[in-house]
């Protein structure tokens, strides 16, 4: 018994040592983790922040670029400036001369469609429907146009300046909305960046 009471005064103090020791160690081991968390958390936002930095350094310009071709695009389909851009000619029909005119339209959103990844899904839609817009109102002018030529027994087919002179008469009772909605779309989203 004696012999296990010397075994015990001469443990117990070293087993106490040890549970100092490592309670001590655990707590800095513990802290230095969180410190060592820390830093790579902050090393981590740091890099994303700089990150973020040079992606909108070299994206913002892209993005206005964007804003501006579309905002040419929208320019080019306004009617009287698609008008003054496709020429008529005297041997032309109203068919061929729509034809012209959408196609010309068409032309312009193909060389443009890429332009889409820098702008919202809200604001593309807009400008797709102002596009669509000017080719129903071609189409429905073309239509009316070849419906009085058989209503009124008329020879022939439409000239592409009855076409013309058809547009513009529409054109004052009718104010083209999607053009001028894309245009306000635009600088709208374009003021959003600046804010």
């Amino acid at each position: 018994m004696e012999a296990t009471i010397e075994i015990l005064k001469l443990l117990l103090p070293s087993l106490f040592v040890f549970l100092t020791a490592w309670i001590v160690l655990r707590a800095f081991l513990t802290r230095e983790t969180d410190v060592v968390q820390g830093l790579l958390a902050r090393d981590a936002e740091n890099r994303r922040v700089d990150l973020l930095k040079t992606t909108n350094e070299t994206l913002l310009p892209m993005r206005l670029q964007a804003y501006e071709r579309m905002t040419l695009f929208c320019s080019r389909m306004e009617i009287g400036q698609l008008v003054t851009n496709t020429k008529a000619t005297p041997t032309m029909t109203a068919e061929m001369y729509k034809m012209a005119l959408t196609l010309q339209v068409e032309e312009e959103l193909h060389h443009n469609i890429t332009q889409q990844v820098y702008m919202t899904d809200d604001l593309w839609n807009i400008i797709l429907l102002a596009k669509k817009e000017v080719t129903q109102i071609c189409q429905k002018l073309h239509y009316d146009l070849v419906k009085e030529y058989e209503e009124k027994g008329l020879e022939g087919v439409p000239s592409a300046k009855e076409f013309l002179d058809a547009l513009v008469a529409y054109l004052q009772q009718n104010p083209q909305v999607g053009y001028i909605q894309a245009l306000g779309a635009i600088k709208k989203e374009v003021g959003v960046l600046f804010n």
